[in-house]
């Protein structure tokens, strides 16, 4: 019995050898398989293009993955750039696609891809203007001597002083003056004692009093003060002087006891019940400007209210040191409680058309002067101010007719890339399985808002791309198709692209750093301190502080100044300096995170393509869990992880990429090992 079960186990002995071996022989094959499989380069994808592609004869193309301008037929090549193998180029382009690309839907989602449809309509421009509150001269009034004398008694002797027409202003004595008085009189005793003369003497004395009288008034002598001089009553050695207009003295060029003479500036009268707004316009705000155009402005004196003009004149010429032009609006001041000299924001709101001209017809079927074109009437009349008959409006070329006027197509302003010279934007494919966008370079007119007028390049019903388009470009350069970049194709793609994939958040590559004026990059600073300032803002979870910097930004961008820059580099900076820049309102701290990483990746491109000047080494830090695990990545002072995605929830998530020293320094590039979550 123990014999048979020694031979049992034998028998199972052997058998579960060999069978072991069987099994891990298997194993061994299987592994082999998936490792070829996962490490092998990627299969060309099948899809209708592909089939396409055989049934014309053309041949599958191989690209390299870090030079994607390399398009060779045999698989078996190498790049010749870098030495690597060639992988199968998948043509996600669709029809056309040498101008296309085609992302998975999980792409273009995580690319926060969004499109509107070109239209049709009259898009309003705002031009934003900044003066000062001054005079209308038309409303102003200077009393000057008319003949030699002394200023015997001065009642208007301050600035300020409210007066009425006719009011007292100032007693002169002047022995010119009492000379024609008495000339005047005696003219007057030979014309009534005349009987035993002749006509002839008659008539002389005649017109020696009219001459006498006519002096007077050429002397500025109220007709009532002359008559009283013929008829014997005016017997003073003073005259007095009268205020010719209602108003405030805002001028005063003599005191009691001052001696002038003829043509000697006494004081000035302003009517401040009309005042003028001075502004100045540069050249590409006057194509939007009208004269009759409502405006509307604020001053800091009344804040939160809004006063009302209309521009009334233009001024035919451009300054060629400001490349300015004035523009003057007149304001009703009847309330008196504007004053001169207080600065003033300006708005002016007019529709646009399609060839640029404003559609206005406020003033259709009015009459206005063409000397004084604030006088506008209903009805025919005279200028009240020169006597000048009113003309129609429509005469004057101030009128616009909205339905003669052609709709142009209108785009969101953030459809457009701009590459310097070229307008770029991405179109959305229609009636495609995948997401399928198509480059076009269009013709732009002139801005109106937030949105272009558009020459050529689009149709109405076009879907263009207004997020995610520097998403689309880069996938663009990947596949080294034509691109905003690279507008004749190839390109250098981007080298961590590996096997011709596209992460749905990269980035256009950036050029290597050029040189660029020392005044340029020292203009960066304030620029970069506003945005270390939001970064360092949002990762202590302070809305306010991100706020406050955010503005900072904006207006450090206005001082920095483009000149010296010219090609690439000035598109790369425009391009940057857009990103930075937040028009909208930021109301809670996750709407600033996320236009946050908008602004990072204007920071970040400003830093490689230009650099930063002072004695800070700055990090650039990634976290791969923001943004639901798509990652982000921002600039930073220092090599501890300060995350700005995620504020005290996970303050030290994340980890340095790369450091920057400053230009002044030798140039240090090291990785480091980031902090695990806190």
């Amino acid at each position: 019995m123990s014999t048979i079960m020694n031979k049992g186990r034998s028998a199972i002995g052997w058998l579960w050898k060999h069978t072991a071996a069987g099994v891990a022989v298997v194993l061994i094959i299987a592994a082999l398989v998936v490792g070829y499989r996962m490490g092998g380069p990627s299969p060309a994808p099948v899809s209708e293009d592909h089939d396409h592609a055989e049934s014309v004869g053309e041949p599958q193309m191989y690209t390299c993955s870090m030079h994607p301008s390399v398009r060779l037929p045999d698989p078996n090549a190498k790049c010749p750039i870098c030495f690597m193998d060639l992988i199968p180029v998948a043509d996600g382009g669709g029809e056309g696609g040498e101008l296309r690309v085609t992302m998975s839907k999980a792409a273009a989602a995580m690319s926060q891809i969004e499109t509107a449809p070109v239209g049709r309509f009259f898009p309003t421009a705002e031009v934003r203007l900044y003066g000062k509150v001054t005079y209308d001269e038309t409303s102003v009034a200077r009393l000057t001597a008319y003949f030699p004398g002394r200023i015997e008694r001065l009642f208007v002797n301050y600035l300020g002083v409210p007066v009425a027409r006719a009011d007292h202003m100032a007693e002169i004595y002047s022995p010119d003056l009492l000379a024609a008085f008495e000339e005047l009189r005696q003219s007057k005793i030979a014309s009534t004692d005349s009987s035993a003369t002749s006509e002839l003497i008659r008539s002389a004395t005649r017109d020696t009093l009219a001459a006498a009288r006519e002096k007077l008034r050429l002397f500025g002598i109220a007709p009532e003060q002359i008559a009283a001089a013929e008829g014997g009553s005016f017997d003073s050695d003073r005259l007095t002087i009268y205020a010719p207009i209602g108003g405030v003295v805002t001028h005063l060029a003599v005191r009691e006891g001052d001696y002038v003479q003829t043509g000697t500036p006494i004081a000035t009268i302003a009517d401040l019940s009309r005042l003028w707004l001075d502004m100045q316009a540069y050249e590409s705000q006057l194509p939007l400007l009208r004269w009759g155009q409502p405006v509307s402005f604020t001053v800091e004196a009344h804040p939160g209210e809004t006063f009302e003009g209309r521009v009334s004149f233009i001024e035919p010429m451009v300054d060629e040191r400001t490349r300015t032009a004035a523009v003057r609006v007149a304001v009703e001041n009847s309330d008196r409680r504007l004053k001169p000299g207080m600065f003033a924001s300006a708005v002016v709101r007019t529709r646009v058309a399609a060839d640029g001209a404003v559609v206005s017809n406020e003033l259709a079927g009015r009459w206005v002067s063409p000397m004084h074109p604030t006088v506008v009437k209903d009805v025919p009349g005279q200028c009240d101010i020169c006597g000048m008959d009113m003309v129609p409006a429509e005469s004057l070329g101030v009128v616009g007719d909205p339905d003669g006027a052609e709709e142009p197509l209108v785009i969101p302003r953030s459809a457009v890339l701009f590459t310097g010279t070229r307008s770029v934007v991405y179109v959305q494919v229609a009636d495609a399985e995948r997401p399928t966008y198509e480059g076009r370079a269009v013709v732009l007119g002139s801005r109106a808002g937030d949105f272009y007028i558009v020459r050529d390049g689009l149709n109405r019903g076009d879907s263009v791309v207004v997020n995610g388009a520097f998403r689309i470009d880069s996938a663009m350069q990947i596949a080294a198709k034509p691109s905003m970049m690279t507008p004749g194709g190839g390109g250098g793609g981007n080298p961590h692209a590996g096997h011709g994939g596209m992460a749905a958040d990269s980035m256009p590559d950036i050029p290597s750093r050029v040189p660029v004026p020392d005044s340029f990059v020292f203009a960066l600073k304030p620029v970069y301190a506003a945005y270390f300032d939001a970064q360092e803002s949002l990762a202590a979870d302070d809305l306010g502080g991100f706020v406050q910097a955010a503005a900072d930004i904006k207006t450090a961008l206005g001082f920095v100044k483009e000149s010296g820059l010219v090609g690439e580099p000035l598109a790369e900076w425009r391009r940057a300096a857009s990103r930075l820049r937040i028009e909208d309102a930021i109301t809670s701290i996750d709407s600033a995170r996320a236009r946050f990483e908008r602004m990072s990746e204007g920071a970040i491109v400003l830093q490689r393509r230009f650099g930063h000047r002072g004695s800070e080494e700055w990090s650039l830090a990634h976290c791969p869990m923001a943004f639901d695990f798509k990652g982000a990545d921002w600039l930073q002072r220092g090599t501890q992880i300060n995350n700005p995605y995620f504020g005290d929830q996970m303050l030290r998530c994340g980890e340095i990429s790369e450091s920057f020293a400053p230009l002044d320094a030798p140039s240090v590039e090291s990785e480091h090992e980031g902090h695990g979550n806190d």
